[in-house]
């Protein structure tokens, strides 16, 4: 090997990227939390954007759908972003692990009302003086609302959230307490959970509650006295209760965000256990209605289909995001605009000329309308243009074709269709309904045809039937020779068979 040879050995993918004048790498980040510091530079609106948009600024509650990958965390960043009115009181809940598996109405109640307190009392910090507002009985349900709904973790944010402010009333007490504090500490949690009480309660100006007086104010707030808080009725008069001193506080809009249902890691990826979870919260006619509160919860597809007819979705606004070619190429350029400091307007100048427009049409086809996807698509084919020659500053033909075999091959289908996690090795899944279609001669078949080439015998028709329940095929509802057409509806499987390329579990 000559010394020539040597040197260009050694090129690294991030020289490679940089030939084709990108400052960073735009194609290996694909969630939007780690993108938020530069999301505002980067976010496109989806084709629905307006109408969403519209619907949310009026203050109707919002269930937005989508698959993995189509934006939904990013579409609730903007909009979390857009409402920063003072006036308005935000909150994102995305922790559902003190939630039971199957949970009911009230543990999603009592679920936002220990939120909305947390970020009460997080908002009053930077404008104690909306306490003004406040009459005595206000503010000792406000400190009611402290001792029952914040834990001493919480508290004890609150506390050094205090302490860096740096109040001078708070120095002073510090000071005066910190010997009985470190002779207290002896006592435990206790003790350390009343000290953080009191710092709390003397910056807020609130009264410390008693036991006693807890039951006291009970009546005069006009709430059953149960303090245990565990009906349904009792859990949402309280959640209405808090909705009024927010108001009273100067908080005309409280909006609730929930986002990543699917994530808690007890769901196993399970559609059928996360559509089982989110069916209280979904089915809820009366806090989706509520004016004194906003929800816009984001679901993933696949298990918002499982409850579709159980949710009113005639009735509140469900809209499934959606990415025509036209605004997936303006995301993809616009996220190229800023990875290469406005160098780079049109995705088109990163492929040579022998990249056709069928090749560009396979790209956009292969991604189905995920933005997610087509990220994947392209670092497959940058990938694949580096391995084929790095030296260059075009992907060529070779390289798209390489690259979309890869991506179909590395592709994770249980990501759209998931198995269920204590089903038998031997149970029909995804993969094994992709090798028994990748038999056949053309996306459109008929169940005699699925039994001719596929050889599925006398269970073609519970195939058929299982492959349209979770949306791999589609009943197209023409016949041939009296038989009913079905059409593959996922468009990789239709290249896979196309191009001969095998999908199996990796």
């Amino acid at each position: 090997m000559n010394e020539n040879n040597i040197q260009q050995s050694i090129i690294s993918m991030k020289v490679f990227y940089k030939k084709f004048g990108l400052k960073e790498y735009p194609f290996n980040i694909y969630t939007a939390e780690n993108e938020k510091e530069y999301a505002r530079n980067i976010f496109t609106d989806p084709e629905n954007y307006d109408s969403i948009n519209e619907s949310f600024e009026a203050g109707r509650s919002l269930i937005i759908r989508g698959n993995r990958g189509t934006g939904k965390t990013a579409l609730l960043n903007d909009l979390m972003l857009n409402d920063h009115s003072s006036t308005c009181l935000t909150l994102l809940i995305d922790d559902f692990s003190s939630l039971q598996l199957h949970p009911s109405i009230t543990d999603y109640y009592n679920l936002i009302i220990k939120n909305i307190v947390l970020s009460l009392f997080f908002k009053l910090f930077e404008e104690r003086k909306r306490l003004k507002s406040l009459s005595k009985d206000d503010r000792l349900f406000l400190s009611f609302l402290l001792a029952k709904y914040t834990d001493t973790i919480t508290k004890n944010q609150l506390a050094r959230k205090i302490e860096e402010i740096q109040l001078p009333f708070v120095k002073r007490w510090i000071k005066l307490h910190v010997n009985s504090i470190t002779t207290f500490l002896n006592y435990g949690i206790t003790a350390a959970t009343n000290t953080v009480n009191t710092i709390i309660n003397n910056y807020y100006g609130l009264p410390l509650v008693q036991e006693s007086q807890i039951h006291a104010i009970l009546p005069k707030i006009n709430l059953d006295v149960d303090t245990n808080f565990n009906s349904i009725e009792t859990s949402y008069s309280m959640l209405l209760q808090i909705c009024t001193l927010a108001h009273k506080l100067g908080y005309k809009k409280i909006v609730v965000f929930f986002d990543k249902f699917d994530e808690d890691g007890r769901m196993n990826n399970d559609a059928e256990i996360i559509s089982s979870f989110i069916l209280p919260l979904l089915c809820d006619n009366k806090l989706l209605e509520n004016s004194d509160i906003q929800l816009v919860v984001s679901v993933w597809e696949v298990p918002f289909k499982r409850i579709l007819v159980k949710v009113r979705s005639q009735k509140h606004y469900c809209p499934l995001l959606s990415w025509p070619t036209t605004f997936l190429t303006q995301a993809l350029n616009k996220r190229l605009s800023f990875f290469s400091d406005n160098k780079i307007n049109d995705y088109r100048v990163l492929f040579s000329d022998d990249v056709s427009q069928d090749d560009f049409d396979n790209i956009f086809n292969l991604c189905n309308g995920n933005p997610r996807d087509l990220w994947h698509i392209f670092n497959q084919m940058f990938q694949a243009q580096y391995s084929l020659n790095p030296y260059v500053e075009k992907i060529c033909h070779d390289a798209v074709s390489k690259g979309l075999n890869s991506f179909i091959t590395n592709f994770n289908f249980y990501e759209y269709y998931p198995k269920k996690p204590n089903s038998r090795a031997n149970t029909m899944d995804v993969y094994s309904y992709i090798k028994h279609l990748l038999k056949l001669h053309s996306e459109r078949f008929t169940k005699n045809q699925l039994k001719e080439f596929a050889n599925t015998g006398s269970s073609t028709n519970n195939y058929v039937v299982q492959m349209e329940a979770i949306g791999l095929v589609e009943n197209t509802h023409e016949k041939q020779n009296k038989g009913v057409v079905y059409r593959i509806s996922d468009p990789k499987v239709v290249y896979a068979m196309k191009h001969q390329i095998d999908i199996s579990k990796l």
